[in-house]
């Protein structure tokens, strides 16, 4: 397997958006586009949540939770790398016709291996012993998510030119979509089979509204030829075990919650708790797809400006994650209880535990991009094994004895030993020596006294996340630890308000 990647662009190709002066600003600008779009899409999936979890009942919530955990595994299986290789591959490519070329094989590649995913899907499914109903569920939200991906193979030139505010668009789209769909559902009384139906809704409306996101020129037929496939692969293949990988880690313990709890509540209780963590692990996602096109050219052309960029977005990702860490864990319970009511409140204790590790999920995200540019994805490969590895273990050994509390204690191992094993492959890379520890130690000194304050007795769990989070981030302020590039957006929004 090839650690490396050659750069197939000649060294005279004229410049273009992600090599411009103001690339900086437009990621800046780009990432504050896609925190508006994941906040608003957010809140209609927190919509959404409230009207399945109160609708459907813990029982059928968690059957729900089962069968699009298990098409989101498809989702991603069946991606096989080809976003994250297709947008680094039309990155360093200058040529409008080959970034056509690789755009219209990446869409024809996604078109097979969806359908071969959504077929492998429902034959777990039947093989599972799924009752009929989930079955079904399988096979039209698999119809749904294939219409999804597909359109998402087809939006990947907006990541190349930084158009994240229309990709912002897109996601809010879908999400508006489907809470519509939901809504109608309860509303005409539909039972659970009718409900996964929002998902073709949703793919239906995506795959119209494309050709108006996108340039006439963006435009290709899905293509198929065997050279350009076996190119792509050998970029690919490392990139798709490590994104297959990253999948089936995140969605294996609801699945094994499926197989091994005896009680559909307590697979309902984790469903509930991971579907919350969901809310906020969009968040270093979509910073990935901002921020890869820019790496994948820095480490190109410039090392020296690879490692700013890493050393920089490592702090502010830290900084968010132990923030949003902070508030999930200690506004848990308001939280859950405002999503389902009383009836969800033991997934209270399992959403806590299980917070915590929306630290390491945000740290690694600031690492994957980096080392995915850099064509260094055998490291990457090897620590989201390694996570897998720790998740079945730890699902396997707690599950049993504990039920949903196990779940999300093998979820937080699982993340730690991730985080780990990407670190070592940053620092084996080079990047990862040249982080600024000591900012970082500034971060973590800045939580202490914030966990100390979520710890009051007598105050309202909502006061205390509050109270919690401004004081980190004041005393992140204060000790110097947060990114200069932030404050210099802040104070550049605060003149032109």
């Amino acid at each position: 397997m090839a650690d490396r990647v050659a750069d197939p662009r000649p060294p005279d190709a004229p410049a273009d958006v992600l090599e411009s002066g103001d690339v900086a600003g437009r990621v800046v600008r780009g990432g504050a586009q896609r925190a508006a779009g994941f906040a608003v899409a957010n809140l209609l999936t927190a919509g959404a949540a409230v009207l399945l979890l109160r609708y459907l009942g813990v029982a059928d919530w968690g059957r729900f939770g089962t069968v699009m955990a298990l098409v989101a595994i498809v989702q991603g299986v069946s991606d096989a790398g080809l976003s994250v290789t297709g947008s680094r591959e039309i990155a360093v490519r200058r040529s409008p016709e080959e970034r056509r070329d690789v755009l219209a094989h990446v869409l024809g590649l996604r078109i097979v291996l969806t359908a071969a995913g959504v077929l492998a899907a429902i034959g777990f499914a039947l093989a599972a012993g799924y009752d009929a109903t989930m079955v079904k569920g399988t096979a039209i939200a698999g119809l749904g998510i294939f219409l999804i991906s597909v359109q998402a193979a087809m939006l990947l030139p907006l990541g190349v030119e930084l158009r994240n505010g229309t990709i912002a668009l897109n996601e809010v789209l879908r999400q508006l979509v489907l809470v519509l769909a939901y809504a109608a559902c309860a509303l005409a009384g539909a039972g659970l089979v009718w409900f996964f139906g929002a998902q073709v809704i949703a793919g239906l409306v995506l795959l119209a509204a494309a050709p108006l996101m996108l340039a006439r020129h963006h435009l290709v037929a899905p293509r198929w030829g065997a050279a350009r496939i076996r190119e792509l692969a050998a970029v690919a293949v490392p990139v798709a075990i490590s994104s297959i990988l990253a999948i089936v880690y995140v969605r294996l313990l609801i699945v094994l919650m499926s197989v091994l709890s005896d009680s559909e509540l307590e697979t309902g209780y984790y469903v509930t708790s991971a579907r919350v963590i969901e809310l906020f692990t969009g968040l270093p996602i979509l910073f990935v797809t901002v921020v890869l096109p820019v790496l994948s050219v820095a480490a190109r052309d410039d090392r020296g400006r690879l490692d700013y960029v890493t050393a920089r977005t490592t702090e502010a990702m830290l900084l968010a994650g132990i923030a949003i860490a902070l508030a999930a864990v200690l506004g848990a319970r308001p939280l859950i209880l405002l999503l389902g009511g009383q009836e969800y409140e033991p997934a209270v204790p399992v959403l806590q535990l299980q917070a915590a590790a929306l630290v390491t999920i945000f740290l690694g995200a600031a690492w994957n991009p980096t080392l995915i540019g850099m064509g260094r994805v055998r490291g990457l490969v090897v620590a989201t094994g390694l996570g897998l590895l720790a998740v079945l273990v730890a699902g396997l050994v707690l599950i049993p004895r504990h039920g949903a509390d196990g779940a999300a204690a093998a979820a937080v191992i699982a993340d730690v030993v991730l985080c780990a094993a990407l670190y070592v492959a940053l620092r084996r890379a080079g990047p990862g020596r040249r982080l600024p520890l000591g900012t970082l130690g500034r971060i973590v000194l800045a939580a202490l006294p914030a966990v100390a304050v979520g710890a009051l007795p007598g105050v309202p769990d909502l006061v205390l996340a509050a109270a919690s989070v401004a004081v980190f981030l004041a005393l992140a302020l204060a000790l110097r630890a947060v990114p200069p590039e932030i404050l210099a957006a802040v104070r550049g929004r605060s003149r032109s308000a």
